[in-house]
């Protein structure tokens, strides 16, 4: 599951980056697949489901069993079980690149002493030769302008320049519920998120990496951090 103390950690790690400097562009072919993917990849689907979505007609070549449990061979980057409850996490980025320009994560847990791995988490970063190593948005903050923990996405686009907040560097959703029991969901106690985080160029040499929440009540997305580097 990708927090935003981990995002906010991403954040620090590219600010130390000694990438090229460059300006935002559009949407590159592969940006744009990862995207596709990501958004296609739906909360609940199984590890078979979600291999159909990453690997075509030959998913089932990358499918293996283990313990009981249908997996992918791909090594996961850490598994572990609680009370019966199983959880993997896989990555996905092109591993002949030192630096990767995308990177999909995936969390699968199951119900409790149950074998089947359901979609519970999904994050897509994107990263770009920018001096900050991160796919910048080609708005910019405006002069005399401040970026407040709480704005919405309206107040946000505001204190920017352009329309619109241009292009995020991150996408994450977080959704529990389909190993959730239905007590739990029935107590209001779903545990469902989406966020997703931007870097805005500033009138100084200064970046803003943002991150915002939705909020279910307001019905937009909410600014719920930021870091300056």
């Amino acid at each position: 599951m990708t927090t935003a103390l981990s995002k906010l950690t991403i954040a620090a790690i590219i600010a130390g980056s000694t990438l090229i400097s460059g300006t935002a562009e559009a949407a590159t072919k592969q940006e744009t697949k990862v995207t596709t993917q990501y958004k296609t990849l739906k909360a609940g689907m199984t590890i078979e489901q979600a291999a159909k979505i990453l690997y075509g007609k030959d998913y089932k070549k990358q499918l293996t069993k283990k313990n009981g449990s249908t997996v992918l061979k791909q090594k996961p980057d850490t598994t572990s079980s609680t009370q019966g409850q199983k959880t993997t996490i896989y990555s996905f980025y092109d591993k002949k690149e030192v630096l990767p320009f995308d990177v999909t994560t995936l969390m699968f847990m199951t119900k409790k002493k149950s074998s089947v791995y359901r979609l519970t988490s999904k994050s897509l970063d994107l990263f770009r030769d920018s001096s900050t190593g991160a796919r910048e948005s080609k708005m910019k903050l405006v002069k005399g302008e401040k970026i407040k923990t709480g704005m919405t996405e309206k107040q946000l686009d505001g204190v920017l320049s352009g329309k619109g907040l241009g292009e995020w560097t991150g996408l994450d959703s977080i959704d529990m519920t389909s190993i959730q029991t239905k007590q739990e969901i029935d107590l209001g106690l779903a545990i469902k998120l989406e966020s997703k985080t931007y870097v805005f160029p500033t009138a100084t040499k200064q970046k803003k990496f943002v991150m915002l929440n939705y909020d279910t009540k307001k019905k937009t997305y909410v600014v719920s951090s930021q870091m300056s580097f």
